[in-house]
């Protein structure tokens, strides 16, 4: 980053929240609570408008949902150079569950012996309206759209690029399956902790490239997102798609909006008869299912995985929980924890993380809180409601901390939310290269 530049800054908007990433070691996460994705009124985007007004940011990256935008590759029987979008059309609208047109889809056909891969992209239109929409009324620019799996797979392409299926996690629930090859994204599908039925998903590896065992890889098993980031000497809490945007290797402008004029086919009517080896098909809840709960034990047993996505929303307005009784009992270390710094005073956030640190916890990711609160607090999720006597004790700065109730839904496990000068040192070393630090 050059002298006196701004950095980027990717936006990630998510069902009910929105989190923001700066490219900076520190204070490069904020979350909201709005969702983008359903339409908005000017009030309620006030206080949103108002951070990217004060913080002087009016170009963003934006990181698309794979949910509203999916890609599907089918095959042709023969040699094709051109298509007519209503037969793709044809073959796309039974994978998806929206409602698609002609402008809503783009493809590209890939040369293969004596057939073609049609590699299609599913838009949305109707949500990413309204995401194009609410971002235009933030008075925001953007620089470029990239979906989660796109971005993941280009960033990972620096690593193999040949042939794989890379299980990335979107949520507590969720991970998107990615079949790439060369740093392109073939298929994608929300999967979701079911009956494991690994092969059909595998099968597909096998139709479009010949490939029986693909590579296969794990958060935590055989991929670290903490590590990743420290090849490319980056902030270590960034998720592997945001990441893709800081690097010096960005992804193109794969994803924009479907209806623009360079997206337009050359859509010369054809009679060719469409035997697609793959037919149109819909990956159910059930696929690959044994891959997702494989991901989700191993969260459990692995201390080095990271959590890529955050959602912890500290503008959240908890409900108050009774403390639990006092107890001093052991507190598993592999927890994902948030650290939000809601005073004025640099530095808190990671001086915090530091104590974390220090009592064995590897988990832990900062930030800067968009609630305004006086006083320390730590939320936790009903089932670790007893920890917060072990936290209490520990880190003394929160001894008399409100304890509140996480989300369920949240992607954190606690978050400490920083009121009060933890009355610690709290400066910090900048680098020569001045970098904007967000005002609250």
């Amino acid at each position: 980053m050059s002298l006196f530049s701004k950095p980027k800054t990717v936006l990630w908007p998510k069902e009910g929240s929105l989190e923001i990433y700066l490219d900076s070691q520190d204070n490069n996460l904020f979350s909201f609570e709005t969702d983008l994705w359903q339409e908005q009124s000017d009030d309620s985007l006030r206080n949103l408008a108002t951070f990217f007004h004060q913080n002087k940011i009016n170009e963003v990256y934006v990181l698309l949902s794979d949910a509203y935008v999916s890609t599907k590759t089918f095959i042709y029987d023969s040699v094709v150079t051109s298509l007519n979008p209503n037969e793709v059309v044809t073959l796309a609208k039974d994978s998806v569950d929206f409602k698609i047109a002609p402008d809503s889809v783009t493809f590209d056909l890939e040369a293969d012996n004596n057939r073609t891969l049609v590699r299609t992209r599913i838009f949305n239109q109707e949500k990413l309206n309204i995401l194009l929409n609410n971002i235009q009324k933030l008075s925001l620019k953007i620089i470029n759209f990239e979906t989660v799996s796109s971005a993941a797979a280009k960033l990972y392409s620096n690593f193999d690029s040949g042939q794989y299926f890379f299980f990335y996690p979107i949520n507590n629930h969720d991970h998107v399956a990615i079949l790439a090859n060369k740093g392109n994204v073939y298929l994608t599908s929300i999967i979701k902790k079911t009956l494991p039925e690994l092969k059909k998903l595998l099968n597909h590896s096998q139709a479009y490239f010949g490939n029986k065992d693909p590579k296969q890889y794990f958060p935590g098993e055989n991929y670290n997102e903490a590590e990743i980031c420290q090849r490319f000497n980056k902030a270590t809490n960034l998720p592997l798609p945001v990441l893709s945007f800081f690097i010096s290797k960005a992804p193109s402008a794969a994803i924009i909006k479907p209806t623009m004029e360079n997206n337009t086919i050359n859509s010369a009517p054809t009679n060719r008869n469409l035997l697609p080896i793959i037919a149109v098909f819909i990956i159910t809840a059930a696929a690959a299912s044994v891959i997702v709960w494989f991901i989700l034990n191993q969260n459990n047993k692995n201390a080095e995985i990271n959590n890529p996505t955050g959602e912890a929303l500290p503008t959240l307005m908890p409900t108050s929980i009774p403390s639990p009784s006092p107890t001093l009992a052991e507190v598993n270390k592999n927890l994902k924890i948030q650290v939000l710094n809601a005073t004025d005073i640099n530095g808190q956030a990671a001086t915090l993380k530091s104590e974390l640190t220090k009592l064995g916890f590897t988990d832990v990711a900062t930030g800067n809180s968009a609630d305004k609160v006086t006083s320390n607090e730590i939320r936790l999720k009903a089932a670790l409601s007893s920890a917060s006597a072990y936290f209490k004790q520990n880190v003394p700065a929160f001894a008399t901390a409100e304890i509140t109730e996480l989300k369920s839904t949240s992607s954190y496990d606690a978050v400490f939310i920083i009121g009060a000068d933890l009355g610690a040192a709290t400066t910090t070393t900048s680098s020569p290269s001045a970098t904007p630090t967000l005002t609250r």
